[in-house]
This record gives C-alpha cells, structure tokens and sequence, in this order.
C-alpha cells in the first residue's frame, strides 16, 4: 500500500470534512501550542497558560534565530518539518513568514539548497503580496497575489496543511488566515474542498483514518513517527490519524503513538509496541508520564528517538511545552544521546534541524 494511493483514494472523500473538523471541537484534533489537555490536574486558566507559552517562545528566539522550518514533501508523499539554517534575519513574525514561504517554493536556485529527496510544495510563481501580525489575536494573515498558481486537486490540501503548519511554528503565531488578491480563500479552486477562514493545526497533517471510525464521533491526534531518507538520515513525520472520540486526547495520542504507524514500508514505530503507561496527568504548564517498557534492556541508555517522539506527540497533543519522563521506575535515565530526564524536557525548539546543503 503506497502512500498516494491512500491518500487520494480512500482518504479523499474523508479530505471535505477534515478541512472543517476545527470548527467541530478545535481540541479533537494535535493543536500544537494551543492543544487540548490530559487528564488529571487541571490545567492554568488559558490567558496564563498562553504567557507561559509566550514567554518560552520569546526566551527560546532570544537565544537566536538561524534556523527557519519550513514543511517540505518528503520522496513517500509527507510534509515533514526541515529546520534549515540561515543567516540570522528579523526575528519580526511577518519577515520570517515571508523567508519561509519562499523556502517552501519551488524555484531551481532554492532547490539544491533543500535536504535531499525533499521538494518545496508551492507551486513556481507563487508570490506573497502582504504579511500581517495581529499580536493579540497570535494570528498571522499571508495575502498571494493574483493569479495564484494552478495546483492539480490531489495536491491543494497538502500546501494548505504545510502553509498552516509552517506558519504556527512561528513564535507566537497559533492561527493563520489565507487570501488571494484580497479575497479570503474559502474553497480550493480544483478540488472544491471548502477552507475556513482561520486555520489552525487542527485541521491536522498527513491524514489517516483508524478502522471503523464514524466522521460524526471522530477525533484527531497529532503521532510523530520516524522516517528515513534515501541517504539514511532520519526524520520525524507528524501524522494526524482520526480515531473514536475519547475524553483524554493526550491519553489517546500516546495510546496511538505506542501502536505504530499504519504505513509500515514509509514509517517507522518509535515506541515498542508493549509499552505501558502507568501514568498520564498535566501539572501547570509540564505533562508528566510514566511508562514501562520490559524490551529495554536494565542500565542500557533509551533509544533518543523514542524520547523525541514521545515530547513531540504529547506537547502536540496538550500544548503543555515540556514533558516529565519516568521510565521504569527511574526518572533521572540518559537517552543514546546522553540527555538527561531528571527534570522536564522542552519540545525543541527546531524539529528535524539539518545542515545547509
């Protein structure tokens, strides 16, 4: 099973709804910086919560901003986030928009510049007419100008998904509004599919759907597994799979992550399949987790992967910016990359950081 046949076969006629899921629950669906929570204690009330996360992203883009991440297509057919590094630039939202919209365009002299077997998603031609931040409202508007490039219908819901997704990795950016030549872009000119006038990282990535799963008791979790390019390099892949609607998404998500990917041939499992969680709650602004896993091996360091795997889905699936591990029973372990988890762990600032090429 090939991952375009999936895609525009079966999940074709799923494409109409997934667009429109964040106006049915924005907290069904991996939101990123503005997700929903685990069960367990309480979350911060949300004006607190959104200072906290404002004040991570501010310290983190303090320490430098020479990495852009853009979200490319990868030789299976993902969007996957490529870190590239730059020259330090504006730490303005709207430039840093700008710069990495014109990364995600196709254009030969950019092209050898990107990770290879990546390819930007954006037709040639594209062209940005303004870049607007509404500061409060955490909102970043991209207008295009007219005529906007023609793009075969297969392919107008992934420039949606990476435009989103790039844009919401911006610091303080949760929600993006798209226009062409003025006018808000409300449906998708080849495919029809309708858009909403505020996107945000609810109407998911890369989507898929679990076996007998209703669109009306439908949720989404945002799973980052692993993927690895023709030169060996490995890379995260978020996917939003649509399971049963569960009270817990952060519960759900780990849940989801701990079974695999469905497309074994392009995605790799980070956790082992017999993992248990012992625990799962959220205090203030960390989710802290507990998990046995009896396959790894007493004293032996845990595979980095996983531990990236696991912050990135459970960040993603809370919105919290770190992650507390205990595993085993030990709660101050080293990863294969000799990184301590005695004390809470941020979701990195750049996911898939790469050399400039």
């Amino acid at each position: 099973m090939t991952t375009k046949s999936r895609k525009t076969g079966k999940l074709a006629r799923w494409s109409a709804l997934l667009l429109l899921l964040p106006l049915l629950s924005a907290c069904n669906l991996g939101l990123g910086k503005t997700g929903g929570n685990a069960a367990g204690i309480d979350p911060p009330p949300s004006d607190i919560e959104q200072a906290m996360l404002s004040n991570v992203e501010e310290a983190a883009w303090a320490a430098g901003n020479d990495r852009i991440t853009v979200y490319l297509l990868d030789r299976n057919g993902y969007l996957a986030p490529m870190s590239l590094r730059e020259e330090p630039t504006a730490s303005q939202s709207s430039a840093i928009a700008e710069r990495a919209i014109a990364w995600m365009t196709v254009n030969k002299q950019l092209a050898s510049q990107l990770p290879p077997g990546f390819t930007a998603v954006l037709p040639e031609g594209t062209k940005v007419s303004t870049v607007t931040e509404n500061t409060p409202e955490r909102t970043i508007s991209v207008d295009f100008k007219a005529p906007f490039p023609g793009i075969a219908a297969s392919r107008e819901r992934k420039v949606i998904e990476a435009l989103v997704w790039t844009l919401t990795e911006l610091p303080g950016i949760d929600k993006v509004k798209l226009s062409v030549g003025g006018k808000p872009i409300r449906s998708l000119p080849s495919s029809g599919l309708p858009v909403d006038i505020v996107l945000t990282r609810g109407m998911g990535i890369n989507l898929e759907k679990a076996k007998n799963v209703e669109p009306s008791h439908a949720m989404g979790v945002t799973l980052y597994f692993s993927s690895q390019s023709a030169e060996g390099e490995g890379y995260f892949v978020p996917v939003t799979r649509l399971i049963k609607r569960q009270a817990d998404s952060a519960k759900a998500a780990l849940e989801q992550l701990i079974l695999g990917p469905r497309d074994t041939q392009a995605l790799h499992a980070t956790l082992a399949p017999g993992v248990a969680i012992e625990k799962l709650s959220r205090l203030a602004d960390t989710v802290n987790v507990s998990l046995q896993d009896d396959s790894l091996i007493s004293q032996s360091p845990v595979p980095a992967m996983m531990m990236e795997s696991l912050v990135l889905t459970l960040t993603e699936a809370t919105g919290a910016p770190q992650v507390s591990v205990v595993m085993n029973g030990d709660d101050s372990f080293l990863d294969s990359e000799q990184r301590s988890y005695s004390r809470p762990v941020s979701r990195p600032l750049y996911v898939n950081p790469t050399p400039q090429y």
